[in-house]
């Protein structure tokens, strides 16, 4: 097994940084699984709203694999969900390192008995259970769990987390993993781009990011055939994947790194960050291009509202004054935690030309991202906190009024402008005529009329919710209760198990809850299919008789459905 420390050290002479963080002491791991460990993700992988905080491992397209604990220790909390983790098991371990497993099947037995008794005390699937050092103790080398699919997982894998127990960091475990791991494969470049900072920078006549296609000059070398012209203030950026040897996946890459004229202007690498500045991902990347695109390009600037700590030599914050009619030379530097490297070598040429003004439109404002904001209108309140925006933007409203909604349609902002957090809105309810306010809802209205629920709650005729994203806002009705959907309900006493589909088309399932002769039984959800699932057990029901089951179903806008039958078991 690795020494983490002395792979620590190497990187850092690999990769010299401003600041060094603190190392734990040397530790050593198992293997979660015991098979060849492949890899569907990395650490620090772009991902939507968030950078992906552990390694995936494949689970050989199976889900049931036993799933072994990586170090002694004990489960200090147990989390389970129809979405995100799904089921997940956290183990605090002396090192000061927590290990997560995520997406499992099921627990180890006498991890599931804890599990359930405590599901059954609260009367609900959903848990999140915290647990004392000497209550759920674990060896190393123990199976603790079985993989699966579960919760927001795209496939059957093991997700698997190192954190430091203290400060809840996840750190990158591939550091532990390097010997276990085979990767010989440096990343692959895909475009590179230039960005003029608006008002201050121009490329080739114009306003906009302008793309440059890599082309190989064999290995892993590539530069760029065009040559932009450039003025005034720009700044680059880079769509790059890593691969690994024996699967075809991509990867995010480790490290970036940025010349100009030879002097370094830019670095960063990813190795450890804090859930509190995830979300600023979207600061790091073009982010309106991910929404329109689907399309990761990591952008090589840090705005003034960016807190994220993975950035080290970076000058003027990225941006580049072009102030000279002659070639500049550019030159990036990406690798993987593996010490493979590609370079790109690209020019682009200093041509004194118009810089497009930004000038605000009647009705717009600029917005600072260090400084509060209260918008009021005609049916809309939008308060917009200090710290909110990454950088400065021009802000606009509008509103139009539309059949489909009990409110006008507010416009606030511009959607494709990232924020670090929520924001309080209130809407007006111009068609208030229900007397049960809670069917009452917010829905966010994004691409050709895609609605998300927003939730909220109704006051003085105004819906509140908090949003964390700029664009379209309106408010709708929704009377109509889940619809609850029995599965080869004639099967049920045969096979002891009751599987129940929810669709749910409005303010989104709240709840759901299961009984069996009157007495609370556990349902467990599937947040992908939505479907509910009951395994019988003597424990819980007595076998050999008529029994009566009912579910409930309840969505956001508190509508409930009841759906009742009788079967043998």
């Amino acid at each position: 097994m690795l020494n983490i420390l002395i792979i620590l050290l190497n990187l850092f002479t690999v990769l010299p940084r401003e600041t060094v963080i603190i190392t734990h002491n040397p530790v050593t791991i198992e293997q979660p699984l015991k098979i060849p460990l492949l890899l569907s993700g990395n650490f620090g992988e772009l991902r939507n709203n968030h950078f992906h905080s552990g390694l995936d491992f494949k689970t050989q397209g199976r889900t049931g694999l036993p799933v072994y604990c990586a170090d002694d220790g004990y489960v200090s909390r147990i989390s389970v969900s129809p979405y995100g983790y799904g089921y997940a098991l956290y183990v605090d371990h002396p090192s000061g390192i927590t290990t997560v497993y995520g997406h499992l099947s099921r627990f180890a037995p006498f991890i599931a008995g804890i599990v359930e008794r405590k599901q059954y005390e609260a009367e609900s699937f959903t848990v999140n259970l915290y647990f004392k050092k000497d209550e759920i103790k674990v060896h190393r080398g123990q199976i603790i769990a079985y993989s699966g699919n579960t919760g927001s997982s795209g496939g059957p894998h093991l997700h698997f987390e190192m954190r430091e127990t203290q400060s809840e960091f996840p750190i990158n475990p591939a550091l532990y993993f390097k010997d276990k791991l085979t990767d010989t494969r440096a990343p692959e470049v895909r475009l590179v781009s230039v960005f003029p900072v608006p008002g201050e920078g121009v490329v080739a006549g114009k306003g906009r990011r302008f793309d440059l296609k890599p082309v190989t000059q064999g290995g892993t070398s590539y530069t760029t055939s065009i040559e932009p012209s450039v003025w005034g203030n720009i700044y680059f950026g880079v769509k790059a994947y890593d691969r690994m040897n024996n699967t075809g996946n991509i990867y995010g890459i480790y490290s970036l790194r940025v010349w100009v004229d030879e002097k370094p202007v830019f670095s960063f690498f990813i190795d450890r960050f804090s859930f509190d500045v995830t979300r600023s991902v979207n600061s790091l990347i073009d982010y309106a291009d991910w929404r329109k695109n689907r399309s990761f390009v990591m952008r090589c600037l840090v705005d003034p509202g960016n807190p994220l700590p993975i950035y080290s030599g970076v000058v003027n914050g990225g941006v580049v004054t072009i102030d000279e009619e002659r070639d500049y030379h550019i030159r990036y530097q990406l690798s993987d935690i593996f010490g493979n490297t590609s370079n790109v070598s690209f020019t682009v040429k200093g041509r004194k030309q118009p810089i497009p003004s930004l000038i605000p439109k009647q009705g717009e404002r600029l917005f600072r991202y260090d400084t509060e904001y209260f918008v009021k209108r005609d049916g809309l309140e939008w308060t917009l906190p200090k710290g909110t925006l990454f950088e400065n933007f021009i802000f606009g409203y509008s509103c139009v009024s539309s059949p489909a909604y009990v409110s006008a349609i507010h416009n606030i902002g511009d959607e494709y402008i990232p924020l670090k957090g929520y924001t309080t809105l209130r809407i007006r309810v111009d068609k208030d005529t229900i007397a049960d306010k809670r069917q009452y809802y917010m829905v966010r209205i994004t691409g050709a009329g895609q609605e998300t629920s927003c939730g909220g709650k109704y006051e003085n005729g105004y819906l509140t919710a908090k949003v964390r994203d700029m664009g379209r806002y309106a408010i709708k009705i929704d009377t109509e209760a889940p619809v609850l959907l029995p599965l080869k309900e004639a099967t049920w006493g045969k096979t002891g198990l009751i599987r129940i589909r929810i669709k749910e088309q409005g303010s989104g399932l709240s709840s759901f809850r299961g009984e069996i002769d009157g007495k609370f039984i556990l349902f467990s959800m599937d947040g992908k299919t939505n479907i509910a699932e009951c395994r019988l057990s003597t424990k819980h029901v007595v076998k050999g008789k008529m029994h009566k089951v009912i579910f409930f179903a309840t969505d956001g806008c508190g509508n409930t459905r009841k759906y009742e039958t009788k079967f043998y078991w």
